[in-house]
């Protein structure tokens, strides 16, 4: 059994709190946060003790890795604290704030033998596992085309207290929050990613300083294109389709439910059209129940016991928020295509 702490206590921390319970792997045995009421009620309703302190929490033997469900612009201040305290870290989705600081966490894991996961959970759904198997069972041909939508109203309702009303806290609104998880799954699904561009645009009336609009198109390192949109003004949308040369499938669930990942299967759906058939005809897939958080856990339980998950670590959580930083340059420069392996070894270099 592996023992973990958490850092933040909002509403993810609840949701990977109610994971690691169905768990026989690891276990939660120590939270904390900086709000005096926000530890007590989560304490009250998940009976894990907390500490008053940070420190507490980190210099407590028992504890092999930590959680941290912190703002983003504060990745990069506790996941060093907790290398610094010799604990492994897992960060919810992005690695950090902005590259430099994604780069800068890794060298100082690395030189203090620390290891870092990052919460790139999308490609553990059932339904894109099942995708990724046919792909590379040769059901669907050559690949050809990968398509996404993850979409919300976030933008709808934000104000000045929130923070992801602020570029330098939320870069780009959905694209570093929600699009991001597309990202994921596009480079599990299609491997590496050549080069990208993008537009954006603000719709929502709140007046928020983030772009609320994306459209982001991309060339695979294999040739496979693929295009993601994702809105911030929009009823929820989660959906993957994918194109081969011998059909597609098409993935589609609630996103209303993200948070709810034993349902999540419940209201999704999987289907096959082969090439020359009617969509009336399509073969629909059966999705078994699973729960993305927890697998998610229980892979960093891994991580601490010594197995690699080079799919979630830092290297890996540096190339999708270098999509995202590159697609916020394309925005900028008038769509204009971008390397990615040039854009990454040019913010490298000027560190």
């Amino acid at each position: 059994m592996i023992n973990l702490g958490i850092i933040g206590l909002g509403k993810w921390a609840t949701v990977l709190a109610t994971a690691a319970t169905q768990s026989s792997k690891i276990r939660i045995i120590s939270a904390y946060s900086r709000s005096q009421e926000t530890r007590e009620k989560f304490t009250a309703k998940h009976h894990i003790p907390h500490t008053n302190n940070v420190d507490e929490l980190l210099s407590n033997p028992e504890i092999q890795g930590v959680i941290l469900t912190v703002p983003n612009e504060l990745h990069f201040e506790y996941a060093k604290l907790c290398a610094e305290h010799n604990k492994h870290v897992y960060i919810e989705k992005p690695i950090t704030n902005n590259l430099s600081e994604g780069m800068k966490l890794k060298e100082i894991c690395n030189h203090l033998g620390v290891g870092v996961f990052i919460g790139h959970v999308a490609k553990l759904l059932s339904g894109i596992q099942i995708i990724s198997q046919e792909i590379q069972s040769g059901k669907l041909g050559e690949l050809c085309l990968i398509e996404g939508n993850f979409s919300n109203e976030r933008a709808l309702s934000l104000n000045l207290d929130n923070w992801r009303w602020y570029q330098s806290k939320a870069p780009g609104g959905p694209l570093s929050q929600i699009a991001i998880h597309l990202f994921d799954v596009f480079r599990f699904l299609g491997g590496p990613i050549a080069e990208i561009s993008a537009m954006s645009s603000k719709k929502s009336p709140v007046g928020a300083e983030v772009e609320d609009q994306w459209l982001v198109n991309m060339q695979f390192e294999s040739g496979t294109l693929g295009s993601i949109t994702s809105s911030w003004t929009s009823p929820g949308v989660f959906e993957v389709r994918v194109v081969g040369t011998k059909g597609l499938m098409h993935y589609r669930l609630d996103q209303t439910k993200w948070g709810e990942p034993e349902s999540l299967y419940r209201d999704a759906s999987l289907i096959f059209q082969g090439v020359g058939e009617s969509f009336m005809n399509a073969v629909e897939y059966p999705l078994p129940p699973d729960n993305m958080f927890q697998k998610e856990l229980e892979l960093f339980g891994e991580m601490i016991s010594g197995h690699r998950q080079e799919l979630f670590d830092a290297n890996y959580g540096i190339e999708i928020l270098g999509l995202v930083e590159a697609s916020r340059m394309s925005s900028l420069q008038n769509s204009a295509k971008i390397n990615l392996k040039c854009f990454l070894s040019n913010k490298e270099g000027s560190r």
